[in-house]
């Protein structure tokens, strides 16, 4: 299902609010992650990408963003769209997967500068990546992963104060949170404490290879 990157919607944020989402169907709520992806892009000055649901149910996964040549999309798991409990990992989903479109485009926009030192760890990356199902504690802790992590919970922390008092929204933002924190921990047990920078070697040497 492609949606229209015109679909603007007005106060985007107050749509995730249970008393309103509990009263849309998937379809409007598709609609919602469309008009939010479109939010987003706008910002981060990219082409809004269009949001697509998988058409694996039984996908392990909340969201992705592919990129095939100029062929980009951000698939979702169709229960973002079933369950309102889950409208706030919808939410931190589009944010996260936008992020990488992000990257993405500033990776591949032209010949970067000899100062953007993170676009170029993230162009390592990007040929050097690792899967979750390779290896959990360096898709964790992947420049990319680590970037898109903490930008949506940057994001997040900034709707905190609109979604004061909901426990959906405070059990997602937590949820990042702790994610980002155990990642690090992982890292650092697993590597030491030059963990960023064993880390960083094991991708450029992929990426070498790639």
């Amino acid at each position: 299902m492609f949606l229209s990157h015109n679909n603007g919607m007005l106060f985007i944020y107050n749509k995730f609010r249970q008393k309103k989402w509990v009263k849309y169907n998937p379809e409007k709520r598709h609609k919602i992650l469309q008009a939010l992806e479109n939010k987003l892009a706008k910002e981060e000055n990219r082409a809004p990408l269009d949001v697509v649901v998988h058409e694996n149910s039984t996908w392990n996964c909340y969201g992705m963003f592919i990129a095939h040549g100029d062929d980009k999309k951000i698939y979702i798991h169709e229960n973002l769209l079933l369950d309102p409990r889950m409208r706030f990992h919808a939410l931190e989903t589009i944010i996260h997967e936008g992020r990488h479109a992000h990257q993405f485009d500033k990776v591949n926009g032209g010949k970067l500068k000899w100062y953007e030192f993170t676009a170029k760890r993230w162009r390592d990356n990007w040929k050097g990546y690792f899967s979750s199902t390779e290896d959990t504690t360096m898709y964790n802790n992947q420049e990319i992963e680590r970037d898109a992590q903490l930008f949506t919970i940057k994001k997040l922390k900034k709707l905190a104060r609109k979604y004061r008092g909901d426990r959906d929204f405070a059990h997602t933002l937590n949820t990042n949170i702790r994610r980002y924190e155990y990642a690090d921990e992982q890292a650092r047990r697993q590597y030491g404490m030059f963990y960023k920078h064993k880390i960083h070697k094991r991708v450029k040497n992929k990426s070498m290879y790639e």
